[in-house]
């Protein structure tokens, strides 16, 4: 037996975009940088069950089957920008160029980018002698 796909809410015509709280936006961001459900409960200090189920609600509010499924409906539905990156040198960039202050995740992509950097720099300078 086959199920039916939902599409969820769409953005002519679908109705209201469904409204998510802080902590369901953040997930949702969170997965679409590729970020695993462990990964998320490790940070946010709670068990992974209460990730899930945090999930759980995004999938029911989206009409989503699954999590990508959610991450896809909610870059249709605006919800999600679909070309703004987090948490790296690109997307720190990305907040510069439109006059924001970075967010936490992008100042330490950053900061990571930087040393990296400067460990090229030392690495090309000590071979050079």
């Amino acid at each position: 037996m086959t199920t039916v796909a939902r599409p969820g809410p769409t953005t002519t015509g679908g109705g209201p975009a469904p409204s998510l709280t802080a902590r369901e936006l953040e997930l949702l961001t969170r997965v679409a940088n590729g970020e695993s459900y462990p990964q998320i409960a490790a940070d946010w200090v709670v068990e992974q069950i209460t990730v899930r189920t945090t999930g759980a609600r995004v999938l029911r509010k989206l009409g989503a089957n699954n999590i990508a499924h959610a991450v896809f409906l909610a870059c249709q539905m605006r919800i999600l920008d679909p070309n703004r990156r987090h948490g790296d040198h690109a997307g720190f960039a990305a907040h510069v160029y439109r006059g924001e202050e970075p967010c936490e995740a992008c100042w330490e992509g950053e900061r990571a980018y930087r040393r990296e950097l400067r460990a090229a720099r030392k690495a090309r300078q000590s071979n050079a002698a």
